[in-house]
């Protein structure tokens, strides 16, 4: 009989191990896969989040906002929420300033997420468009508040691409 064991802990196969069968015994190898990342992102969802989801993980999408998809990942105490929408000058500063934070204090040609956020979600961010990006942690009372990491797209300025990804611990 052959039995394999899986273990799941923050969103990471940790091992994986098989034991008996005719190929265990004396001498034979013992069976075990090595640590991979089960981080993996479902398609995307056209529309916006529902509000207790973005209430849970202080997105506020704006009602101006266009071509709205998000994603969901839970896991075990927290998730990930990441939402992509196009918007206007004005959609955008409202956007910031719900998260807390300003335009200005976003840095110049950074796109805000590693390589895992991006494959994660599937985006595919063009670096060669004008970007801005900023990661705002969670609030250092509330541990339990989200954390956010913020790109926007410059490419057309009357309707700027935003992305964005709330982490909860």
């Amino acid at each position: 009989m052959k039995i394999a064991l899986a273990c799941l802990l923050g969103g990471s196969i940790l091992a994986v191990a098989s034991c008996g069968g005719a190929e265990s015994g004396p001498g034979a190898a013992p069976s075990v896969a090595s640590s991979v990342p089960a981080r993996k992102a479902e398609p995307s969802i056209n529309g916006a989040p529902g509000p207790e989801l973005q209430k849970r993980f202080g997105i506020s999408v704006p009602e101006s906002a266009t071509n709205v998809s998000y994603g969901h990942l839970q896991v075990e105490g927290g998730g990930d929420l990441w939402v992509t929408f196009k918007t206007g000058r004005d959609g955008l500063g409202s956007f910031l300033s719900s998260l807390g934070i300003g335009e200005e204090s976003m840095t110049a040609g950074v796109i805000a997420f590693t390589s895992n956020d991006l494959e994660m979600t599937g985006w595919s961010i063009d670096s060669a468009h004008l970007l801005k990006g900023i990661m705002a942690p969670a609030k250092d009372d509330d541990m339990k508040s989200p954390s956010h990491k913020v790109t926007v797209d410059y490419a057309d300025p009357g309707l700027m691409a935003v992305y964005v990804l709330a982490g909860k611990p």
